[in-house]
């Protein structure tokens, strides 16, 4: 049997290189191809399915201080969007579907506020907003816990650990059926303004008796989220702000190797601000960003007011960012 020539057969055509790989995958239409993008996290609100508003997690908001309002609406505003977003799905139940604990002063998420956003058809997905007699059934299902002190809060807080516990228990003493849907039924805590209580803690004793009272009672919301898992979704807001009060102009006359030590050593930036003092500046917002999982950071940018992820423990969602239009 004669033996094929090798060196004089034909010579091969040529391939184009693309064809070697494979086909891309089908994009995914439930996903927006803008990854970076925020707005589709804040639109569905606290979902199992969020890359950054995910239940079993503290997620914290915050403000940059000298480039934001210093106000309860500046810093309430998306909270309290979330929250109406999750008394508007939330199902019939005459257990409470949130709990608020807020010094006793703050206005962002007083009854009357709440009832205008859940009537107001902008921040809804359908066309109407709720029915009136809706609303006040949704709002009859959330808890204001108003606290004067640091001392108030912690009190607080453990009210309604055992509050869960007790509906836990009951809803699972109702029917066995009811186990299917109890991680449907979710509840949602807010706490506000735990780092300016800690403050007064500061004030009548020491920096680290503050941020010792204020490190125990984030273990206990961490170990609070963790046991309830995906029935539970902690919002931590801070009404403080993060980074110190000197202005840009006052930046720029420091030095530049002061600035960039600052930008440094905590390891949380701004992407929109790189060159401004540490976001974490002192003991105390130190201790409050290691309790918090998900960090987001709201500021002003050239007239638009920007919520941007910082930082994002168990996630992804770090960098992701949005323009949040006031009254949305």
């Amino acid at each position: 049997m004669a033996t094929a020539n090798v060196y004089s057969a034909e010579p091969a055509l040529p391939i184009l290189a693309d064809t070697l790989l494979s086909p891309s995958p089908t994009p995914n239409p439930s996903r927006p191809n803008n990854t970076w993008s925020l707005q589709h996290d804040l639109e569905n609100g606290i979902h199992p399915n969020s890359s950054v508003f995910r239940p079993g997690a503290i997620i914290g908001f915050s403000r940059i201080r000298a480039k934001s309002p210093e106000n309860d609406e500046y810093i309430g505003q998306i909270p309290r969007y979330l929250l109406t977003t999750h008394l508007r799905s939330s199902p019939a139940s005459p257990d409470p579907s949130a709990f608020i604990i807020h010094p006793n002063m703050f206005s962002a998420f007083a009854a009357r506020t709440l009832y205008h956003d859940l009537l107001s058809p902008h921040l809804s997905h359908s066309a109407n907003g709720l029915s009136k007699d809706e609303a006040i059934r949704r709002l009859d299902s959330v808890h204001l816990l108003p606290v004067h002190d640091f001392a108030g809060a912690t009190q607080a807080i453990s009210k309604v650990s055992d509050e869960l516990q007790e509906m836990h228990s009951r809803r699972l003493a109702d029917d066995q059926t009811n186990r299917i849907a109890l991680d449907s039924r979710a509840v949602l805590l807010i706490v506000v303004g735990l780092d300016t209580l800690a403050e007064g803690v500061i004030r009548a004793s020491n920096p680290v008796k503050g941020a010792a009272q204020l490190a125990a009672t984030l273990r206990t919301l961490t170990c609070l989220s963790r046991v309830r898992g995906s029935s539970l979704s902690v919002l931590l807001v801070n009404t403080h702000g993060l980074g110190s009060m000197y202005s840009e102009a006052d930046g720029k006359a420091a030095s530049s190797t002061h600035r960039q030590a600052d930008t440094r050593d905590d390891q949380l930036h701004s992407i929109f601000h790189p060159t401004g003092p540490s976001l974490l500046s002192n003991l105390l917002t130190k201790t409050l960003d290691q309790g918090i999982d998900t960090h987001l950071l709201l500021s002003d940018v050239k007239g638009a007011n920007v919520v941007e992820v910082i930082k994002d423990r168990v996630g992804s969602g770090v960098g992701k960012w949005s323009v949040w239009m006031q009254g949305r």
